[in-house]
């Protein structure tokens, strides 16, 4: 593998974009540098810090600008959904390779136009899905493969954001997008999921509703509860649920398997294992710095790996399938031959 410094430019400079280029200047300085950025706020507040370290950093009003920059190699995506299909394809038509921030689009239209595209073009392309890479994921995923609660059987996930949550960014961020809370969180949750269990939903039965966070009070926002069920191609049974009403954000998972249980809030570093007949094993994992518990460093570095390994083919690309068909089938409010539909477009 030839290791290069790469150049950065990132699309969307808002609270995302910007956490992420302090990500790459503070922990990740040996990979590349953040070169510039898009953004058609000519007013957007930059921190100090994040400036300084920047060096030399370059403004563009439009991503066509960006990509037309020569000494950019890599772009990150962390505009709306709604625009990653256009703004991927318009970097990867660029040379440029491409990492495209969650939910890697709005709608199931839009995910198979850059699935096609992925798949029948050379290209790097990635998706910034980062719960796999927090270590407790890392090393319930390790517990799995070593067979540690035998033959998986279930999965549960459950996600509460926080009533802090709810009232600062749902009622902003979301505002008159019934699927925005849904599809910009559960994306994550349910991609855990189907990566623990190591196969894809088959069907899956939503029901999703706007119970809190409603504009004046009364009027219909995002929604904000959700309960899915399902079964996995694979035979595992998985559901997830999402709230907005507790007094921390938290995201417990726990894996049912033949010789016992896997639990973790995947926003701690502690891991329970509980099996018949044995005490309970708490492990303790050490804590990482950084964004996400230390899961966008390693995600962008295993990015950029991925990069300079010379292939010139997208990396997990079914994931732009198979990440938001769970959450937007649950908002059909009734069961989702989802596995039916993916086979339909992963060929």
């Amino acid at each position: 593998m030839n290791q290069t410094y790469h150049h950065i430019g990132i699309i969307g400079f808002g609270a995302r974009g910007q956490q992420l280029a302090k990500m790459i200047v503070t922990q990740l300085p040996a990979y590349g540098k953040v070169t510039a950025y898009a953004d058609h706020d000519e007013n957007l507040v930059i921190p100090a810090d994040l400036y300084h370290n920047c060096h030399g950093l370059k403004r563009y009003p439009t991503y066509q600008e960006l990509l037309q920059d020569p000494e950019i190699d890599t772009v990150i995506i962390t505009t709306y959904p709604e625009t990653h299909a256009e703004i991927s394809i318009a970097a990867m038509e660029a040379g440029k390779a491409v990492l495209c921030d969650k939910p890697v689009c709005g709608n199931l239209e839009e995910a198979v136009k850059l699935y096609k595209y992925v798949k029948t073009h050379p290209c790097k392309f990635a998706i910034g899905l980062n719960l796999p890479f927090y270590p407790s994921s890392l090393k319930i995923k390790e517990l799995i493969r070593e067979n540690t609660i035998g033959k998986l059987l279930c999965i549960r996930g459950m996600c509460d954001v926080g009533a802090a949550f709810g009232e600062s960014v749902i009622m902003r961020k979301f505002a008159g997008q019934p699927e925005g809370l849904i599809l910009g969180k559960l994306t994550h949750d349910t991609d855990l999921i189907q990566y623990f269990a190591d196969s894809y939903a088959e069907n899956v039965t939503g029901h999703t509703a706007n119970f809190l966070w409603k504009r004046h009070g009364d009027q219909a926002g995002s929604h904000d509860t959700a309960v899915i069920s399902g079964v996995m191609h694979n035979g595992i049974l998985f559901s997830q649920s999402l709230t907005s009403c507790g007094a921390t954000y938290g995201r417990v998972v726990e894996l049912w398997g033949e010789k016992g249980l896997i639990r973790a809030d995947i926003n701690s570093e502690t891991i329970t294992i509980a099996k018949y007949g044995e005490p309970e094993q708490t492990l303790q994992l050490p804590a990482k710095p950084g964004s996400h518990r230390g899961g966008d460093k390693v995600m962008f570095a295993e990015f950029l790996d991925y990069v300079d390994s010379g292939t010139a083919e997208p990396w997990r690309p079914e994931r732009i399938l198979t990440s938001i068909m769970i959450p937007l089938a649950a908002m059909q409010q009734k069961t989702v031959e989802t596995g039916t539909w993916f086979r339909s477009h992963a060929k």
